[in-house]
């Protein structure tokens, strides 16, 4: 797991509050300092599960790397936000900005590209200029006005909202309506890999599952919460932020999957690909066998 990723809170619950062992089997939680880290623990079999985008699985297949995606872990990918004072109010005004982003290949950036492509005739990335930041840097690009606009992390757009840096124009979620695409389809999911015991998987789920309803129904100010700033699960400069954080990740959990979710996710990568075409996208279509839903608790 990412360091400093929600799955880690998820994960330390399992431990908090006694679901793992409730479901017969000890989870070990070892945090990496990066996605394509946790690619690596995952390629070697140091790690059996983590949590990636919706095209994880796919880009994983093509690695060579023999993993499912198995069940969802939240619709929020993040937004787009402008430094407070700025005149761009939409993102047909993006034309020749500068842009900060997690990565060349984040697909917060794909879908904002995908939008942009298909709505309004310009590519931010090759008409303007991307720069690849991780969060912190981000805010600090976007509150100095060096980035004109920013595509960060659910919990960052929060961060940056809460410190009067910036203000949100558009949510991913938005971007993918705004297209014609479902908004509600997970945008995160849990990987497996396809050699971890099958039965392990189904107890796994069903911790999580249990897992994410506890920590719903636990107050924002529970001394859970805390326990996750403590064990420097999530670091903030100003921790009464924090529960306006909790709170956006709350929004964001989702346990629909069946096989409309898969189909929705094969349509919207086909879409995704006839508005953008492959070489944005990153694929040229998705094999629905990326996704597994033989480990549903039953």
């Amino acid at each position: 797991m990412e360091a400093v990723g929600t799955f880690s809170w998820v994960v330390h619950g399992m431990e908090y509050f006694g679901t793992a062992e409730a479901h017969g089997f000890r989870v070990v939680g070892t945090p990496y300092v990066s996605k394509q880290a946790t690619e690596i623990a995952l390629r070697s079999g140091e790690a059996d599960v983590k949590v990636d985008d919706f095209l994880g699985p796919v880009l994983l297949r093509d690695a060579g790397i023999a993993a499912s995606g198995i069940y969802p872990y939240a619709t929020a990918i993040g937004g787009l936000v402008v430094p407070v004072d700025s005149e761009i109010q939409s993102v047909a005004d993006l034309a020749g900005a500068t842009l900060a982003a997690g990565s060349l290949r984040d697909k917060s950036l794909l879908i904002l590209r995908a939008l942009t492509i298909s709505e309004y005739g310009f590519d931010p990335q090759a008409d303007g200029e991307v720069i690849a930041a991780a969060p912190p840097l981000m805010m600090q690009l976007t509150a100095s006005g060096e980035a004109e606009a920013a595509l960060p992390l659910w919990h960052w757009v929060a961060r940056m909202e809460a410190a009067g840096v910036a203000r949100e124009i558009m949510t991913v979620a938005d971007m993918l309506g705004a297209m014609g695409l479902p908004s509600d389809l997970p945008n995160l999911v849990v990987v497996a890999r396809d050699d971890m015991p099958d039965e392990l998987k189904v107890a796994f789920l069903a911790a999580l599952q249990d897992t994410i309803d506890v920590m719903l129904a636990t107050p924002n100010d529970d001394p859970f919460w805390q326990t996750i700033l403590d064990l420097e699960l999530y670091s903030l400069p100003d921790a009464s932020q924090f529960p306006q954080v909790v709170e956006r990740w709350k929004l964001g959990t989702t346990s629909t999957w069946n096989q409309q979710t898969i189909d929705g996710l094969v349509a919207m990568v086909d879409r995704l690909v006839e508005l953008a075409g492959p070489e944005v996208v990153g694929v040229e279509a998705v094999d629905p066998a990326a996704y597994s839903l033989d480990y549903l608790p039953r």
